[in-house]
């Protein structure tokens, strides 16, 4: 069974069958942020429904030194994009510019894309 993308906005209001759903997709996802933008409705009902299944949410891996030691260094020393970077060491780039704002990189301007 697909549930719509129009899933109602209130967690009170959602189907069991929604909620069947919402589990289904995060097994597939492991996103809770993630699915929540594919279905439209707030993380925070994604994450409540999860919960009140019993459904295991996984944290987020984190960045460890090593990897931003190398990040810092494709875009520092060898001049990377965070976008060329992220492939690298696993990350999307916008947790690389994150990670390299709180270490204290100075961040170039951004280029405009063509």
């Amino acid at each position: 069974m697909e549930v719509s993308r129009r899933i109602p906005a209130s967690a009170a209001q959602m189907r069991p069958e929604q909620v069947d759903e919402i589990v289904r997709l995060y097994g597939e996802m492991k996103s809770i942020k993630g699915l929540a933008r594919h279905l439209g409705i707030h993380h925070h009902t994604v994450r409540k429904h999860l919960i009140s299944r019993g459904v295991e949410i996984e944290q987020p891996r984190q960045i460890s030194r090593d990897e931003l030691a190398l990040a810092m260094h494709l875009y520092v020393e060898q001049q990377l994009t965070a976008a060329q970077i992220a492939p690298k060491i696993g990350f999307t780039a916008s947790t690389i510019v994150k990670a390299l704002n709180r270490a204290g990189v100075k961040m170039r301007p951004q280029v405009a894309r063509q």
